[in-house]
Order: structure tokens, then sequence, then C-alpha cells
């Protein structure tokens, strides 16, 4: 399916290339418009799906499509793997991407995993963007039962998706049954990939007694 399209493309692009030459377009203005072409066509969609779409049904079949590559296995393994998975997953993406951002995020998120949130505190505490850095602490918070340093970690976040996620993690730790609805709110006010692994994250965790 995928080869076929990628043929179909390269036909579309030779033919468009074909006609402009035919009519004397200059040669860089030529090779200009092909590559905005491709780009147009191969790259913006997965863009859209990684970082804007809103369908959770598109996103899984854009992930499942590129699930071999080590930061999309991640959010793959939360809808399809157990812990082990989960946990190879972001252990690979450390050994694949060593910037020192996505090296703090993951290694929080593996300590996390772990059930380690001394560890996971470190690392969130090397984080340098916001609200990022200040949605991990809060989760380890309240993962640690330290809901008042949560709830006032969260008031600093202006990202709606995160401050439903810390609402719903605070919920949960607490028993509360309205950890549910925070849970929905915050997937869906999540966009992309990050909306995926929200319900998959959240699916994992167990239901109240």
């Amino acid at each position: 399916m995928i080869s076929l399209r990628l043929i179909m493309l390269f036909l579309i692009g030779m033919g468009v290339t074909g006609f402009l030459l035919s009519i004397d377009t200059p040669r860089w203005l030529v090779f200009a418009i092909v590559i905005i072409f491709y780009l147009t066509v191969m790259v913006l969609p997965g863009m859209y799906v990684a970082y804007f779409s809103n369908s959770l049904r598109q996103i899984e079949r854009y992930i499942h499509r590129n699930r071999h590559k080590a930061i999309f296995a991640f959010p793959y393994a939360l809808g399809h793997g157990n812990e082990q998975d989960v946990e190879r997953s972001i252990e690979r993406i450390l050994m694949t991407h060593k910037q020192p951002a996505m090296q703090s995020i993951y290694r929080t998120m593996l300590a996390i995993y772990r059930g380690q949130p001394g560890i996971a505190a470190q690392h969130a505490e090397g984080i340098d963007r916001e609200p990022m850095r200040s949605y991990y602490l809060a989760h380890i918070a309240a993962s640690s039962g330290e809901f008042q340093r949560a709830a006032e970690l969260n008031s600093r976040i202006k990202e709606p998706w995160m401050n439903h996620s810390i609402d719903a993690l605070i919920a949960f730790e607490n028993n509360d049954t309205n950890f549910r609805e925070y849970a929905e709110k915050s997937v869906k006010a999540a966009r992309g990939i990050q909306k995926y692994t929200l319900e998959k994250s959240f699916k994992r965790m167990k239901p109240l007694p």
C-alpha cells in the first residue's frame, strides 16, 4: 500500500517536472517546486497527525505504521504491550536520542514507570522547559501522596490537558470517583500523539475498587 503510494507520488513528481521543463521554467524553480510538492505530500500529513489530529483512530494507524522508529515505539507499547515493553521502549529512546532535553524527560518517565519517585524527581529537576518541568514534578508529587505540592505546581501550568491530567492523578491516588471525568477531560484537550499517549496511560491505571 505504502509502496504503491510512493510510486504514484514519484510518477506525479516526474510528470510535474516534465511539464515545467517543457514550458521553459527555470531549473532552480522546477527544483524548488518539486521539493515543495514532496514535502507537502509526504511530510505535512504526518506532522498534522503527530501534533494536531483529534482522531484516535487516525493517530493509532500512524503510530502502527511507524512503530519500528524508537520515538513511536513508546506510544505503540502503551497501546499494545505490557509494562516491560513500555520500559524497553523508553530505554530504546534513551539509547537513540541523546539530546539533553530528551534524556531528562524520558529518564524521568522511566523512573516513574519503575516506581522510583526520588530518581524521577532528580531527572525532572533537570528538564529545562516549562510547563514540562512543573508537569512532571506535579506528576511525581501526586503519585507520592504530596497532593498539596502537586496542586500548587499544577496551578502554575497553563496547558489544559496537563491540568486535567494532574487532577486525574490526584483523584486516582485518593480513590476519588472523579478520576475518570478528569482523565477524559485531559484526553479531550490533547491532540496528536499526546492524546493517544494519555488515553492509553489512563486505561492502564487499575480501576477504582
